[in-house]
């Protein structure tokens, strides 16, 4: 019975064999071939599919409907579309050296080798089918390789596919317990997290930056408002931090700085050049134009424990609080 409804009985084509043989082939080429498409969309690349189906559409196209009306070789057509199935193999390679895959790491070389693999998978097919005649000339043994070829081939790329989704699955929620939405930098758990992992150092410094009088901005302006006010200030701390520093926002209105190696009076100039361009900038919305001023305090010392370096930055912000507000405290720390 499965082979009445595998075979069909096309008297007016000129190979029913051939027909029927081609139709797996053509198979497993399409489902190659939406697995490089999958892996297109999958990692947001801007190029064209043009290339890509222009290919598939160019060597199976003109072969399948020649062999619909001439006697074709089977062997001559599993070989051609062995290289259509190369081809896709190929875009899907080219997608994962791409820089969008780079951050996959490990898996992206475990898609590699099952890449390779197919690619190998067929191969051996061909090299069958070309030393066992017999074979090639028996639909139902054709017929049993190519589909055993497009089971293994789809379940091995399939699992890459699904790989990658539990990949990126991990990298959302990590960039979600990590990045605060509002001001789109490190929250308190990234930042812990982001100098823990640096290089093991003895010298660091910590700033901790507190806008002046933010409630009385919430109050007078809205929280929407307020919102506007952290998200541009968090842009003014990257801009001037730039890689060199760890930085959060690390409560309502606080963001925190973290920098090895660096000399106090660096620092002290960073704090700076923050401080001016919060104070000369102007928060625009509608026809409100808002300015606040900061306050910041920094410790510097010769210490690994973070904590207590964070800790004597916040007495040094409490100090510039009272001093009046929009200004730079900072002292040297020196473990007991």
């Amino acid at each position: 019975m499965a082979e009445q409804l595998w075979v069909f009985k096309l008297d007016n084509y000129a190979s029913n064999a051939w027909l029927n043989t081609m139709l797996p082939n053509i198979l497993l080429c399409c489902a190659v071939c939406l697995i490089a498409h999958g892996f297109h969309r999958f990692l947001k690349i801007q190029n064209s599919l043009f290339w890509l189906y222009g290919a598939q559409l160019f060597l199976i196209g003109p072969l399948y409907f020649y062999g619909l009306t001439a006697v074709t070789p089977i062997l001559y057509s599993v070989i051609v579309l062995t290289v259509s199935i190369s081809i896709s193999l190929l875009f899907n390679a080219s997608y994962l050296l791409s820089c969008q895959a780079k951050q996959y790491g490990i898996s992206r070389l475990i898609c590699l080798f099952t890449g390779g693999l197919v690619l190998v998978l067929n191969v051996i097919r061909v090299g069958l089918l070309m030393r066992e005649p017999s074979i090639v000339n028996s639909i139902e043994f054709s017929t049993a390789i190519a589909s055993i070829n497009l089971l293994m081939s789809q379940c091995f790329l399939v699992f890459c596919y699904l790989m990658f989704c539990t990949q990126r699955n991990a990298f959302s929620l990590q960039h979600m317990s990590f990045i605060d939405p509002l001001a789109n930098i490190y929250n308190r758990r990234g930042y812990q997290h982001a100098i823990a992992a640096l290089i093991p150092h003895k010298e660091a410094a910590v700033m901790i930056l507190d806008i002046d009088n933010f409630k009385n901005v919430n109050d007078e302006y809205g929280h929407a408002t307020g919102d506007l006010v952290i998200q541009d200030i968090a842009t003014i701390i990257a801009k001037a931090c730039g890689s060199t520093c760890v930085y959060a926002r690390t409560g309502g209105e606080e963001f925190s700085i973290y920098s090895p190696l660096i000399s106090a009076k660096t620092m002290e100039n960073l704090a700076e050049t923050i401080r001016l361009a919060i104070m000369d900038h102007t928060i625009k919305k509608q026809a409100l134009a808002i300015k606040v001023t900061a306050s910041i305090g920094i410790s510097v010392g010769q210490s690994v424990n973070v904590f207590a370096l964070e800790e004597e930055a916040d007495k040094a912000l409490y100090q510039a609080k009272r001093e009046g507000r929009n200004c730079t405290v900072m002292q040297l720390f020196v473990p007991g």
